[in-house]
């Protein structure tokens, strides 16, 4: 399989995700495309396969003593992996995925959450940065769905002023409303305790 992962992700950076082929990974994997489709529903999943097994830079432990830096440190990383992957790729990803391609996006996301920003939310809590009320999911997790409507429904490129407002302006006020909430009505959905 490292043969048409690397394989995939060469003709990715070769030829943008529109001119990825089973015939040119099975080329330049030395294989056949029948061992492909056998594998593969489609592109999208070969293309997504290949990504997900990407090298990730390590999380370190505390990388900062305040959220605010944790998560600028989180964001930098976030705007890096999509730009060497390229904008075009995931917007084609997303409109060529089906319903199980979306499902392996949406755990290999929450895994990432997992490592990162319901860490730096823990950690901020015993810092006494936050408050102690559960954070829902989706307040949890706004931080990188903001980033990810910026990346792609904006034509001007992400820069760190855009990042430091959607933190400063958005996130950040959003976290300490709902953590010091005493007397919330129940929400739909898992929250995340961060205890």
């Amino acid at each position: 399989m490292s043969a048409i992962r690397d394989a995939t992700r060469a003709e990715l950076a070769q030829h943008g995700y529109r001119g990825v082929t089973f015939e040119g990974v099975a080329r330049r994997a030395k294989t056949s495309k029948p061992v492909l489709y056998r594998r593969f529903a489609s592109r999208a999943h070969m293309v997504v396969d290949a990504l997900i097994v990407l090298p990730r830079k390590p999380v370190p432990e505390s990388a900062t003593p305040s959220l605010r830096g944790d998560l600028l440190t989180l964001l930098d990383a976030i705007v890096e992996r999509f730009h060497r992957i390229g904008i075009d790729t995931y917007r084609s990803l997303i409109a060529e995925a089906d319903d199980e391609l979306l499902d392996t996006i949406t755990a290999q996301l929450a895994e990432l959450a997992e490592q990162t920003i319901y860490r730096a939310l823990s950690e901020a809590r015993e810092r006494g940065e936050i408050g102690p009320a559960q954070i829902p999911d989706r307040a949890a997790t706004a931080l990188p769905a903001l980033v990810r409507d910026e990346l792609f429904f904006s034509r001007d490129p992400l820069d760190k002023e855009a990042l430091i407002d959607i933190l400063d302006n958005v996130y950040l006020p959003l976290i300490q409303a709902v953590s010091h909430q005493s007397d919330r009505s129940p929400q739909r959905g898992a929250t995340i305790p961060l205890s």
